[in-house]
C-alpha cells in the first residue's frame, strides 16, 4: 500500500501549507471562541481545508479529550479518504457518522480495533494510539529512533520512537511521553498539523512544467524533477488533478485509464477519455500551478473552387496565362 493511493486530498492541503502563514495577530479565520494562540494556527489549517470541525458552532472543545471515533474522522478527512466504499471492518459498535471513516481507514491498516468486532469510537484516545494513528497514516516508520522516555514500551513503541524521531513531538516531559494520558482535541489538532508539516517538507510532490495532448486518447506531461525510483506512475498521476475545458463552454474532471513514466522518470503520459471531434484545453493542475495543454481534434473542413462542372474559375484580377505560371 503506498499512501498516494489516497493521497490526492492530503497533497492538496499540504501545498496548501506553503502559502499559509498565521496572521499577524490573533484574530485567526475559524469561529471557535476557545481556541488560544497556543493551537490556534493548527486548528486554522483544519479548520480551512475542513478537516475538522467544533463540538459546537463556537467552541472546537479544545481541552476535550477527543475520542478515537472523532479522530478517525479527522484523519480521514485530512487523508481526502473514499469514505463511501470502503468494505465492512467489522466493528459493530459504530454509529452512521464514524462508520465510514473507520472502514476507510482501517482498509489501509491505519486503525485497528480494540477487539476483532469493537473499535470503541466513544472511548478516549491515548497519546499512544494517537502515535500509531499518525505514524501509519504518513508512513514514518523509517523515522524511528530511541527515546528518552521511560514510559515508552510495549505495541505502541515503535510509533513514539518515530514520532519523536521526526521531532514532531518531543513529550509531555523530557523523560515522560505520556504513552497512556489522554489527549485532548488541540494536542491533536497541533499534533497532525505538525505532522502534516513535516510530510509536505519530507516527500515528493510532483510539478508540471509542460504538457502535450498528443493524440485524442493521451497527453504528455513532463515533470519539473524525475520522480523518485520508489514512486510508481500511478502514484504520481495521484497527485495531479485533470481536467478539460471544452470549446463550447462545459468543463469536465478525469481521472486517467492508465499511466506511464519514461525512462529517466520525468515525462508521465497518461491514457484518457476520447477527445476526437473535440476541441478545448487540457488542464494539469499539480495543486500550485496549472498547466494547459490546448487541442482540437475537431474535423478539419476544405474547400474547393471547382465548378460543377469539374472546371477551375480563373482569379478576375490576373490573366489566364499568369494564373496558369
Amino acid at each position: 500500500m503506498n499512501k498516494y493511493s489516497f493521497f490526492t486530498a492530503a497533497t492538496a492541503a499540504t501545498v496548501t501549507v506553503a502559502s499559509f502563514s498565521a496572521p499577524a495577530s490573533a484574530a485567526y479565520e475559524h469561529p471557535f471562541t476557545d481556541v488560544g494562540d497556543r493551537y490556534g494556527e493548527a486548528v486554522e489549517f483544519l479548520y480551512m481545508i475542513e478537516a475538522i470541525n467544533g463540538v459546537s458552532s463556537t467552541k472546537f472543545g479544545t481541552q476535550q479529550t477527543l475520542t478515537r471515533g472523532d479522530a478517525a474522522v479527522i484523519l480521514a478527512n485530512m487523508l481526502g479518504m473514499d469514505t463511501e466504499s470502503a468494505p465492512d471492518a467489522g466493528f459493530t459498535d459504530l454509529n452512521s457518522r464514524v462508520k465510514p471513516s473507520v472502514n476507510a481507514l482501517a482498509e489501509y491498516g491505519i486503525v485497528s480495533g480494540v477487539t476483532a468486532t469493537e473499535f470503541k469510537p466513544g472511548q478516549p484516545l491515548s497519546r499512544g494510539a494517537m502515535a500509531k494513528f499518525l505514524v501509519t497514516a504518513f508512513e514514518l516508520e523509517e523515522y524511528a529512533e530511541e527515546t528518552p522516555f521511560t514510559d515508552v514500551g510495549g505495541v505502541f513503541a515503535p510509533y513514539i520512537e518515530a514520532l519523536y524521531g521526526t521531532g514532531i513531538t518531543n513529550g509531555k516531559t523530557a523523560t515522560s511521553y505520556g504513552t497512556n494520558q489522554n489527549i485532548t482535541r488541540g494536542e491533536f489538532a497541533n499534533l497532525l498539523y505538525g505532522t502534516v508539516l513535516f510530510d509536505m517538507e519530507n516527500s515528493y510532490y510532483p510539478v508540471a512544467v509542460k504538457a502535450t495532448v498528443i493524440s485524442a486518447t493521451s497527453t504528455q506531461i513532463v515533470l519539473e524533477e524525475a520522480a523518485p525510483e520508489d514512486y510508481t506512475a500511478r502514484d504520481i498521476a495521484d497527485m495531479f488533478f485533470f481536467s478539460v475545458d471544452y470549446s463550447d463552454g462545459t468543463q469536465s474532471d478525469f481521472d486517467p485509464t492508465s499511466f506511464t513514466l519514461s525512462k529517466d522518470r520525468t515525462t508521465l503520459t497518461i491514457r484518457h477519455e476520447d477527445l476526437t471531434g473535440k476541441k478545448g484545453t487540457m488542464q494539469i493542475d499539480d495543486w500550485e500551478t496549472v498547466v494547459e495543454a490546448p487541442f482540437d481534434f475537431t474535423p478539419v473542413t476544405t474547400t474547393s473552387s471547382a465548378n460543377v462542372d469539374g472546371s477551375f474559375e480563373q482569379p478576375e484580377d490576373l490573366p489566364a496565362t499568369e494564373a496558369a505560371q
